[in-house]
């Protein structure tokens, strides 16, 4: 409502200066005449605001009616501002009312034909800026949805995590219980760590790499409880790598969890499974490595969940894809960097 106000005054006084600004050009310099323009924009304003709450009405109307409404209402407008300047003139015996008071009926006209087009660019722009404005106001609304729909299905895609991976982690202390306690409780506590990370309330879609880089450790060491000897791991984080980079939340783990499913509990002696952290070029290359031969079974629900997430944090921005080297299975991700310590 203030900015309203603020572009009515602004624009009835440009109008004011304008036709004030003509009058002195042609050698028209009078203070009783300056008087009764001021009076005439003063109620033409109190017309368009009358217009204002008329249109506000006519907002879903078929075109040829709203323009047939504007300019009757703005000639009809424009008379009663007209109309409203000659009585105030003659109430407060302006000297134009005696100059004229043998054709007051050619000064209503002049008058009337001078507020009338004005009253018309009024209703154009009021229009115009209504139309920009709900434009605009849609195109916001769209962008909070969208955004609130990405979000929703970002929240979706994590909650598939937790129990992905709580399942596999239950299921291998339950076998344990009974065999060897000590290690059973060793596995909840890491369990415990694991799940106060996954259910932050506050926590975002991504997460620094050296929170992520530590629950994976967390996940590795309450992995080897069950693999023993038979997993190795083995992480390498370039230098040029900030420890602060924003990568999305449980990639890595799932990654590595991918790795030794499908690769470390399928070799009778195990193996290795190697991170390998770097920058390329603008982009941060992650490549997790593990023992074996690639199947489509290794790309599956936690693959097809980082490709989900990857597609709606970074758009096209990104690549995942796994692929056979010799007798190994890469697992490469490439996602924008960015080092939040700097911004």
């Amino acid at each position: 409502m203030k900015q309203y106000w603020l572009l009515q005054v602004t624009g009835w006084g440009l109008f004011f200066a304008i036709d004030s600004m003509l009058k002195v050009t042609a050698g028209i310099v009078s203070y009783p005449l300056f008087i009764a323009v001021f009076i005439l924009y003063g109620f033409a304003m109190a017309a368009s605001h009358c217009l204002r709450i008329w249109y506000r009405r006519w907002q879903r109307l078929p075109l040829l009616k709203v323009v047939a409404g504007v300019v009757s209402a703005s000639l009809l407008c424009a008379a009663g501002a007209t109309s409203l300047m000659l009585g105030t003139l003659v109430v407060i015996k302006n000297p134009i009312i005696q100059q004229a008071s043998g054709s007051l009926h050619l000064l209503f006209i002049h008058n009337l034909l001078v507020v009338w087009p004005v009253l018309l660019i009024w209703s154009g722009l009021y229009f115009f800026i209504t139309r920009q404005r709900k434009v605009d106001e849609l195109e916001t609304s769209q962008e909070d949805l969208q955004q609130n729909l990405q979000q929703a299905q970002l929240n979706a895609l994590l909650s598939q995590l937790n129990p992905h991976f709580m399942f596999n982690c239950i299921n291998n202390i339950r076998a344990l219980i009974l065999e060897d306690a000590a290690k059973a409780r060793d596995m909840l506590a890491n369990l415990a760590d694991m799940l106060r990370y996954n259910l932050q309330s506050d926590a975002g879609e991504t997460s620094s790499l050296s929170a992520e880089l530590a629950i994976v450790e967390t996940y590795v060491s309450l992995m080897k409880m069950q693999y023993e000897s038979r997993l190795a791991y083995q992480v390498t984080v370039d230098d040029t790598v900030s420890q602060h980079c924003p990568v999305p939340r449980l990639m890595l783990q799932l990654l590595v969890e991918n790795a030794i499913k499908h690769g470390i509990a399928k070799q009778i002696e195990g193996g290795l499974v190697t991170v390998t952290i770097r920058r390329n070029e603008q982009n941060l290359l992650i490549e997790v490595t593990n023992p074996g031969m690639l199947d489509t079974r290794q790309g599956g629900i936690g693959v097809d969940n980082i490709r989900q997430r990857l597609a709606l944090l970074y758009a096209e921005h990104h690549d995942l894809n796994l692929s056979q080297q010799e007798d190994k299975v890469v697992a490469r991700v490439l996602i924008p960097y960015k080092d939040e310590a700097c911004g």
